[in-house]
């Protein structure tokens, strides 16, 4: 869920690749999987923009929206639905929500005074400004003091603490130590209204409108179908992808929220670091005073494929700088050099065989290449574990591995100095096509539609299935004597001598 104060940047596609590649994974191995984000509407500082814009507040994010969901074709994901929670259905949910929870006797009035953050929409105690006086993000904050509605969080602390004793629901984990150190050690009630504010969700006959940060959340459970995702007798795994910088909002008060509705809470909140430049976050609020080019400007320089690269490569957990050059190396190394070359150059070795790959009839005799394949079968026999742990980053570097080690094979073997007749001239050529088919479906959740359609051409493998089950092993191995197109560059190499 994105906030529509202003127009989507590279750190939102970040957030979003990452959400659907990890759909693109589970949809290789023949599982179903729903796509959900949308964008927040609602708040103090979306009233200040339109203000500042001239606008009326539900003009502004009407066509802000629409620049998410444009990002959504820009980076042509998988999505399945999008939430705003100006949606009608969204209000009357949330409404709902709010009455349901005080009939419960989780929701009281009473006053509270502290310090507010406009651009999180984030309020801070006394004792965190006597520390600071800027928000986490470094923006500065107000004074406030009104009567509201507060959610009784801080009685949910012993079974939040029990809820975390598993440190597979986080990653990384290390966020767990932030969240029972920090979070836990001064969790106070949630104040869940805010007094005399137009742009919110209003409480009937009331001075109150619900804040944002409680009828955001309700988004990703809003709609009735959506929901039915969520509950407990639901076999559906919920995997949420979040920015760190929202971390407190989704492992503390979503899940007491959901507990308070009897739903099932994550299976997994996966937590990415920041995207940098000049060493600070690419942000919407950071943008006159650290200006980055538009997510339009960068696909304009670096396809969309790169940059799914780059961000796939990019260690989720930390933070990284951003730049284009560093997208265009990492690209031209990887993907055109080693993965798109050692296509070419199996298909220059097999000239003497009229581009026909050979046949086996046993194990290769080839230590070397059984070993190499050995680390292939194995990728594939730990996958589906591997993606129900979210470890893709780790499948794609040991894929990327098996292609660096086959081409080494392929130097060392010295093919232009064999004939087709050799046995090792005709394992080798086995040992690379299974490989590199191997290899191109374990990455082809990254590449587009139109260019895993040209890398199946090139491998000839056109008419087979787009997943991975329990007969492609058997089915690789059997497809021997495969006639090959003749050399195409699949991949063009960006100029970085300017």
């Amino acid at each position: 869920m994105f906030y529509a104060s202003g127009d989507p940047h590279v750190g939102h596609a970040y957030t979003l690749i990452i959400a659907d590649l990890i759909k693109r994974y589970f949809n290789l191995i023949g599982r179903e999987a729903f796509l959900l984000t949308g964008t927040d509407e609602h708040g103090e500082k979306i009233l200040n923009k339109a203000l500042e814009e001239e606008l009326s507040p539900q003009e502004l994010v009407n066509r802000n929206s629409l620049k998410f969901q444009s990002l959504w074709k820009e980076l042509e994901l998988k999505g399945d639905y999008f939430i705003r929670t100006t949606d009608e259905g969204h209000k009357r949910f949330a409404l709902g929500l709010f009455n349901s929870l005080l009939e419960k006797g989780k929701i009281y009035t009473s006053s509270w005074s502290g310090y507010k953050c406009i651009s999180c929409e984030t309020n801070y105690s006394e004792k965190y400004f006597n520390q600071s006086p800027v928000c986490e993000l470094g923006h500065p904050l107000e004074k406030r003091s009104e009567d509201t509605y507060f959610l009784k969080v801080s009685e949910e602390i012993d079974w939040l603490s029990r809820h975390y004793e598993s440190s597979e629901i986080v990653l990384p984990s290390h966020h767990l130590n932030s969240l029972k150190s920090g979070f836990f050690s001064s969790l106070e009630d949630l104040s869940i209204t805010r007094k005399s504010l137009s742009w919110g969700i209003q409480l009937p006959n009331s001075d109150f409108a619900i804040y944002v940060w409680f009828e955001a959340l309700s988004g990703y459970f809003s709609n009735p179908e959506v929901r039915k995702k969520w509950s407990p007798n639901s076999d559906t795994k919920i995997i949420q992808v979040i920015g760190k910088e929202i971390f407190r909002f989704h492992s503390i008060y979503l899940p007491v929220i959901l507990k308070s509705l009897e739903l099932k809470t994550p299976d997994k909140l996966l937590v990415h670091g920041w995207l940098l430049q000049n060493d600070r976050k690419i942000s919407k609020s950071e943008m006159k005073t650290n200006p980055v080019l538009s997510l339009r400007e960068i696909l304009d320089v670096c396809n969309l494929e790169s940059l799914k690269w780059y961000c796939l490569f990019l260690n989720w957990t930390d933070d990284h700088s951003f730049a284009e050059e560093l997208i265009k190396q990492f690209y031209n190394k990887t993907v055109v050099n080693l993965f798109g070359n050692l296509i070419n150059r199996l298909k220059g070795i097999m000239k003497k065989s009229d581009l026909v790959t050979g046949t086996l009839e046993s194990d290769f005799s080839n230590k070397a290449f059984n070993e190499e394949w050995e680390k292939g079968t194995q990728l594939l026999e730990f996958l589906e574990a591997d993606l129900d742990n979210l470890k893709i980053q780790e499948v794609v570097s040991k894929t990327i591995q098996l292609l660096e080690q086959a081409n080494y094979l392929l130097e060392v073997s010295e093919p232009w100095k064999l004939s087709r007749e050799d046995l090792i001239y005709r394992e080798l050529s086995v040992f690379l096509y299974r490989q590199l088919v191997l290899s191109s479906y374990l990455l082809s959740p990254i590449f587009s539609s139109s260019r895993w359609l040209e890398i199946k051409e090139a491998l000839s493998i056109s008419n087979r299935p787009d997943t991975i089950d329990c007969e492609f092993l058997t089915n690789l191995i059997a497809f021997q004597g495969v006639k090959l197109p003749k050399t195409v560059n699949l991949f063009e190499k960006y100029d970085l001598s300017s």
